[in-house]
């Protein structure tokens, strides 16, 4: 994994107690940032979707630590099923922990990100990209923090605040078992999934980490409202 510079930088990451959030956060401390993890499952428990709980954490973290300098806003829920039948409950739950909580982690860590020219990055999906099947729910949300994150990118340019998304395709962790599950027989939905990769296989964690910290580096200054797609091909090639 290539090795960034993060000494004396805090760092908030939402969703990292297990699989890309989990990965991302070790590779943060390892390269010297202070990382607070925002989860539900967290020692601290974090409701992404709660804008009054999201905005009392961003302060705690400040006041422990001083100021905030970068923002992972990386917790995501998906489940899928076909729209006619998908419940509202379920939907309302995607729609609140995927792009309200990357809203209400966004709109608490603004101020503290001015006062130190800080960077935001988003993960978003490739299925916001290109949608797919039973993933309506799923794919709208996704494509929604996006579109929020290209209008804070020019909202937030003359700041110094840059504001990037990166959009994985087939990652291998857990998330993606509600997928498998839908279609039956998993062995046979994952291979047929990994036929339309160019490269033929899912990514690990660790393959999407790097881009993760590039876009929020000094490496990548002149990069704002940008969408950075690690699918090993998948989209470009649809």
């Amino acid at each position: 994994m290539t090795r960034h510079n993060f000494e004396g930088k805090v760092a908030i990451v939402s969703g990292g107690t297990k699989g890309i959030g989990r990965v991302l956060s070790q590779a943060l401390r390892t390269a010297g940032a202070v990382v607070e993890v925002f989860d539900v499952v967290s020692s601290s428990p974090v409701d992404i979707s709660d804008a009054a709980e999201v905005a009392r954490a961003v302060e705690n973290v400040v006041k422990r630590h001083g100021k905030l300098d970068l923002v992972f806003s990386n917790a995501g829920f998906l489940r899928v099923g076909p729209t006619d039948t998908f419940p509202m409950e379920t939907f309302d739950l995607t729609i609140s922990v995927n792009l309200r909580g990357a809203f209400t982690l966004a709109r608490a860590s603004i101020p503290h990100l001015r006062a130190h020219q800080g960077v935001i990055v988003f993960t978003s999906s490739t299925s916001g990209l290109v949608g797919a099947s039973g993933e309506a729910a799923y794919a709208a949300a996704k494509a929604g923090i996006i579109g929020l994150a290209r209008s804070l990118a020019a909202e937030l340019a003359l700041d110094g605040v840059r504001v990037n998304v990166v959009a994985p395709g087939w990652i291998d962790t857990p998330f993606n078992d509600p997928i498998w599950a839908l279609a039956g027989d998993q062995s046979q939905a994952k291979l047929e999934a990994l036929q339309m990769v160019p490269m033929r296989r899912q990514a690990t964690p660790e393959e999407l980490v790097p881009a993760m910290m590039f876009l929020a580096s000094n490496e990548a200054s002149y990069i704002t409202g940008q969408v950075l797609v690690v699918d090993g091909g998948l989209s470009g090639t649809r």
